[in-house]
């Protein structure tokens, strides 16, 4: 990717959240999966249609965004970042 390329680079970050019936589905199709998928270790968060899902506790999130956007920086530092979620 050439310096021009990386002007006006937008990134939207979604950190890894799941619903009940999502859950069911990712460990039917998935077994072996290695997400963190137990309810206690994360955070529930109303979703905006009505529906609750579980995200990752505040102090894990708060890094992960962190981490993800020193990266940002400096490897695209005319770029972006529209929202973290």
């Amino acid at each position: 990717m050439t310096h021009d390329q990386r002007k006006g680079l937008t990134f939207e970050l979604i950190q890894h959240r799941f619903t009940k019936p999502a859950k069911k589905v990712i460990e039917q199709r998935y077994p072996n999966t290695k997400l963190e998928m137990d309810e206690e270790k994360r955070r529930y968060k109303w979703g905006r249609y009505g529906i609750g899902k579980y995200v990752y506790p505040k102090d894990e999130e708060t890094e992960l965004r962190e981490t993800i956007e020193d990266y940002i920086h400096t490897y695209f530092p005319e770029s972006t970042i529209e929202y973290f979620t």
